[in-house]
């Protein structure tokens, strides 16, 4: 059987964890969620400032990328690098390019507005540092990153996710996507 990937991208807030969960349900695999990789160090390592905090997202990174290449396949969620972001900000995208399995991008649509709101309102590990954000913060950062160049990584499928998604229809999408990619 062909190994299968499903990357979620998406602004921070916009529903990547949420949407990555109902997929790796759906389509029958793991779900690889940086956030939850950089989580268990914070609980192993303790929680610090930003300069720590970091640091451990770049070894996250590391071992998010490990367990991916690892894997017989899964549904991979994280705040991905973009054209136009800091060098050391979001997970690495180039390992993705030289990947041995094809990958079809679903990216979750949502206005900054919107993604801010959720992103102020969830309560994550203290590790993350979210409380030290206002709103007005979170927001302008957003519509920053909201205007950056879109991630170019395998077919884009763009879903709406500021509020029910039609799964069906999007699982049809996906496996579209995987038969275009197997023919490249």
């Amino acid at each position: 059987m062909q190994r299968r990937f499903v990357i979620v991208t998406g602004l921070p807030g916009s529903g990547k964890t949420t949407l990555a969960a109902q997929l790796a349900a759906a389509l029958d695999l793991p779900m690889l969620d940086k956030d939850a990789i950089l989580e268990h160090l914070f609980d192993t390592r303790g929680t610090g400032d930003a300069v720590h905090r970091r640091a451990l997202s770049r070894e996250s990174d590391a071992i998010f990328q490990a367990q991916a290449a690892a894997s017989p396949g899964a549904i991979l969620v994280s705040f991905w690098h973009q054209p136009g972001m800091a060098p050391d900000s979001g997970t690495p995208t180039a390992w993705l390019a030289g990947f041995p399995a094809p990958i079809v991008n679903v990216h979750c649509v949502c206005p900054p507005g919107i993604a801010a709101e959720r992103f102020v309102s969830r309560v994550r590990h203290p590790g993350h540092l979210d409380s030290q954000r206002s709103y007005a913060e979170v927001l302008q950062r957003l519509e920053t990153l909201a205007s950056l160049p879109q991630l170019h990584v395998g077919p884009r499928i763009e879903v709406d996710t500021t509020g029910p998604i039609d799964l069906v229809s999007l699982l049809h999408h996906i496996k579209t996507c995987e038969v275009g990619n197997h023919a490249n």
